[in-house]
């Protein structure tokens, strides 16, 4: 009789480890993981179907500042928290001589830095469902900071108070 319940109880412990390694890796609600290597225009289409703000990270290969915050900000688990719940993220070198489609027009991804503004890196673009600016974010900013940014603009709290009220509010 053990010797039959053993082997049970092996395979019933593999397909559990299984199926919670699936749903921490594969089938997670990460949507950046849904958007990786998809082009700009697909991560907009995607923003769209499913209502979510896209994130543009502009930066450049030399700008000690973009690897911090790559290597301090983005990879915080309140900044990933916020970014999975309501954006997708693209990486935009602003130098790029690469072209890219945007509002019905083609654009090297350095004049489309340019048309937003963006004298120095790095920058945020926070562009809502429709593809349409909310807002330009200039310089490196902390994780702590930039998780709470990510979250009064997708909970589209900046529709209805200042940053300064927002942060007032979570003090309380």
């Amino acid at each position: 009789m053990k010797t039959k319940i053993l082997p049970i109880l092996s395979i019933a412990l593999i397909l559990i480890i299984s199926y919670f390694a699936l749903t921490a890796n594969g089938n997670s609600n990460n949507s950046n993981d849904k958007a990786k290597g998809k082009s700009f225009e697909e991560i907009l289409k995607l923003a769209k179907k499913d209502n979510k703000k896209v994130l543009i990270n502009v930066y450049a290969d030399w700008c000690s500042w973009c690897k911090k915050m790559e290597k301090d900000t983005y990879p915080d688990s309140e900044v990933q928290k916020e970014l999975n719940r309501n954006y997708y993220l693209y990486r935009l070198n602003g130098e790029s001589k690469e072209t890219i489609e945007y509002d019905g027009r083609k654009w090297t991804k350095a004049e489309l830095t340019a048309a937003f503004g963006i004298r120095g890196f790095p920058a945020t673009i926070f562009l809502n469902s429709n593809s349409k600016p909310i807002t330009v974010l200039p310089g490196y900013v902390d994780a702590k900071t930039f998780a709470s940014i990510l979250k009064y603009i997708g909970d589209d709290l900046y529709t209805k108070m200042t940053f300064e009220e927002f942060m007032k509010g979570k003090k309380n």
